[in-house]
């Protein structure tokens, strides 16, 4: 499992090159055991893929913080975009950026490049199934999304559901606390989470957390506490349950594996 980070300031970890393309990355948390890791990713103005399709054996979830991307040389990916990408996606045709990006990308294993040099369509598509029941998002543009109200004993905050899996209870939300709000979101032991402060200040297990900072709880880890805006936070939290184990790959009969 990936260890516990109880906060780290992403700005004080090492830049590492990501590829040959000019990309670098700073890695926020890693399981040594099966490869599952979340980075914070720059991509340079003016970036080009390697132009070959290609698929993935585990799951690849993207956020946007800032900036633009295109996965095939058409559409752009803005801030706020997000993308959630089972296995099995054939993906990659023409990937680029005008101005660049910054984004989150978590991954359930490690990103092995599997070539489709012949795709059968200039679009992303599915090439086998999994047992991966979180939907396929290509772009989902978060930034007009309706907020939803919470109201309950955690307190009244405002959240949008990114994906969710209806048989683990894997989720990513964005969650947005008012100023000097009070409450009590719990990050419990049942289950494992990631959190990153994109914008604001909040209090997270007792320890004030900046925007661009992040912490990694696995499973197991004690009970950590939400329970201050300071002054107002915008977290995207990632919680996983103890039942979200790696997807299994279920090939399509006949499917090319390259």
């Amino acid at each position: 499992m990936k260890p516990l980070i109880e906060h780290v300031a992403i700005e004080d970890l090492p830049w590492e090159a990501l590829g040959t393309n000019g990309s670098r990355r700073r890695v926020l948390g890693v399981d040594p055991e099966t490869g599952r890791a979340t980075q914070y990713v720059d991509i340079p103005k003016g970036w080009q893929g390697g132009g070959t399709a290609h698929y993935h054996d585990a799951y690849e979830e993207v956020f946007v913080i800032k900036g633009d991307v295109t996965l095939n040389g058409r559409d752009y990916l803005g801030d706020g975009s997000y993308i959630y990408r089972p296995a099995g996606i054939v993906h990659g045709h023409d990937e680029g950026a005008r101005a660049g990006c910054f984004c989150i990308i978590r991954t359930g294993g490690a990103l092995e490049l599997n070539l489709v040099p012949d795709p059968e369509d200039d679009e992303e598509y599915v090439l086998f199934e999994t047992d991966d029941d979180r939907p396929f998002v290509l772009d989902l543009r978060t930034r007009i999304m309706p907020w939803h109200r919470v109201d309950d004993e955690s307190g009244r905050y405002r959240r949008k559901v990114l994906s969710a899996s209806a048989t683990t209870g894997a989720a990513t939300h964005l969650v947005s606390l008012p100023p000097a709000w009070q409450g009590r979101i719990a990050l419990t032991e049942n289950d494992a989470w990631e959190w990153l402060v994109l914008a604001g200040e909040a209090r997270i297990g007792g320890i004030t957390a900046a925007a661009q900072s992040y912490g990694c709880r696995p499973l197991g880890t004690p009970e950590a506490i939400i329970d201050d805006s300071i002054g107002g936070a915008s977290p995207r939290a990632s919680a996983i349950t103890r039942n979200s184990s790696p997807s299994r790959v279920l090939p399509k009969p006949g499917s090319p594996r390259m």
